[in-house]
């Protein structure tokens, strides 16, 4: 059937979510973030940190632990953004 407007019913114009090549993409950009996360925390793993550089070190996990939980949820982009925030503290911490 024809409407108005001249498209196709049932003929979505927009498909929603992420295609098969956006959705390895993320994940395989998730991974890689909590990769590198966990090699700057093995990098400071044997220092002595301060009780902010420990609080952040919390929340990391955290953050990892939350994004790896979405993740498993199929929430890719929840998880992509608690690994870059993971991934952002761990690289303030490593520094120092």
């Amino acid at each position: 059937m024809v409407r108005n407007g001249g498209a196709k019913e049932g003929t979505p114009e927009i498909e929603p979510g992420l295609s098969k090549e956006q959705e390895l993409h993320n994940r395989e950009n998730t991974s890689q973030l909590l990769s590198t996360t966990d090699a700057n925390l093995k990098k400071i793993a044997g220092r002595q940190l301060t009780p902010a550089q420990q609080s952040m070190v919390e929340k990391i996990h955290t953050y990892m632990n939350q994004s790896k939980a979405a993740s498993s949820a199929g929430d890719l982009n929840r998880a992509h953004t608690l690994a870059f925030k993971a991934h952002l503290l761990s690289d303030e911490v490593a520094k120092k």
